[in-house]
């Protein structure tokens, strides 16, 4: 546990090498424990320690009442600050984790100094969020976190858990992830943070390489969920956009393929130039000819 100046708990895991060469910062996605990242963590290389940790609202960590953009960079930094100060670090975030981590490299005075590389994991677009509101995909989202944290009140949410459903993590994390959405606290800090995350600015312009890593399959309207990740990738100079093949928006962490993948590109060289006129996504899984030129029409 991280005891913060005021007194408040933030649960964390750290592992620094002893002669580690850098580190990644690890920031979850809503409603999401920091143990999903188990998969990644363990295929990073041996020169390279990471932090993970739940937000306020989340597992062990102490609720907060203030909360916003401010409050999290506050949190990043301190935790950047204890743990990391002096290593070479890569942002990464996974869903609305990915835009924190953005924000805060873009928008936070002087986060980006000794950031190497910034990894958005099929993370949250804001302004498409905002564009949602008072639809139907929202009023379903916010009947759905409610409904959620009313199964973990009464139990149900053991027998019908609404992440991780197919338990492909190891053993004690699989107990650990269902205990943590069995609380009501996880769905009713998840349903604030969604409500405020629609308030979010948009993100123009980050000074870091930028790697966005999509799920190729997810619920809904595939090209669409594509072209909104291409935009997130051009705030930056030095960019690159990569689809992992066969993976949806939670399989890139719980599978461990694919969680190996998001590693690999997380450890990896950081992109050195912008995506260009001529961009095309990378993916690790070669394509079928027909099948490529699908996928460029769609994104086109």
């Amino acid at each position: 546990m991280h005891e913060r100046p005021d007194g408040s708990l933030v649960e964390v895991d750290v592992h620094i090498p002893p002669r580690a060469q850098r580190a990644v910062l690890l920031d979850n996605g809503m409603g999401a424990p920091q143990e999903y990242w188990d998969w990644v963590c363990g295929a990073l290389p041996a020169d390279m320690g990471y932090v993970r940790f739940n937000r306020p609202g989340y597992g062990l960590s102490t609720p907060d009442t203030r909360y916003g953009l401010d409050r999290h960079f506050e949190l990043l930094q301190e935790l950047r600050d204890t743990y990391v100060a002096g290593l070479p670090l890569v942002l990464a975030g996974h869903s609305l984790g990915g835009y924190l981590v953005a924000a805060y490299a873009a928008l936070h005075p002087d986060a980006s100094e000794g950031v190497t590389h910034v990894v958005m994991i099929d993370a949250t677009e804001v302004v498409s969020l905002r564009h949602a509101r008072r639809t139907d995909v929202d009023r379903w989202s916010n009947q759905r976190m409610v409904m959620e944290q009313v199964f973990a009140g009464t139990g149900l949410s053991v027998f019908r858990p609404a992440m991780n459903r197919n338990r492909q993590y190891r053993p004690d994390i699989n107990r650990s992830y269902r205990a943590f959405q069995a609380t009501p606290r996880t769905w009713a800090t998840a349903h604030r943070e969604y409500r405020d995350a629609m308030t979010y600015p948009q993100l123009t312009d980050l000074d870091c390489p930028l790697t966005v890593i999509t799920a190729e399959n997810n619920i809904g309207d595939n090209t669409l969920h594509a072209g909104i990740q291409a935009r997130l990738a051009v705030i930056s100079q030095r960019a690159r956009h990569h689809f992992v093949a066969g993976s949806d928006h939670e399989s890139l962490l719980s599978v461990r393929p694919h969680a190996e993948e998001v590693a690999e590109l997380i450890a990896g060289e950081p992109p050195s130039e912008p995506l260009g006129t001529s961009w095309r996504p990378s993916t690790r899984k070669l394509r079928s000819v027909d099948s490529t030129a699908e996928r460029e029409e769609e994104l086109a």
